[in-house]
């Protein structure tokens, strides 16, 4: 009989070490959330991404950036689709066409919550254009 109640007394030592374990507890990872680049960053991306381009590429990108700066948010929807549409675009090109386009929408979700019809209008073409 103390035989068992040693093995218990044992077992359950061993079970309280397991759950409460032994050291130091891992430090939590710190959260790294990614911001959309601002408008003028976006436009400036684009300009930079498109400076070689043929001139009708480069056109629409000038236009897109434009766009992005004044606020024109139809015309930053139409811009931007065109040239994701367009294909072949290069890695710099892609990734300044997408940053673009996580700016624009950031700013017409900012600008929907203040009551911007426009922005609501402009981000119903840009959930078209995505379907498409």
């Amino acid at each position: 009989m103390t035989h068992s109640i040693c093995s218990f007394v044992l077992l359950g030592l061993f079970v309280s070490s397991v759950l409460t374990g032994c050291g130091k507890k891992p430090e939590a990872e710190p959260v790294v959330t990614a911001q959309p680049p601002k408008p003028a960053e976006a436009a400036s991306q684009l300009s930079q991404a498109f400076s070689a381009a043929d001139q009708e590429l480069k056109t629409v990108a000038d236009a897109a950036s434009t766009a992005l700066q004044t606020a024109d948010y139809e015309a930053a929807v139409q811009s931007l689709s065109m040239m994701k549409e367009r294909g072949s675009l290069t890695v710099d090109q892609g990734i300044a066409v997408h940053n673009s386009m996580v700016s624009l929408e950031t700013r017409l979700i900012n600008a929907i919550a203040a009551g911007d019809a426009n922005a609501k209008r402009a981000y119903e073409q840009l959930k078209k254009s995505r379907k498409n």
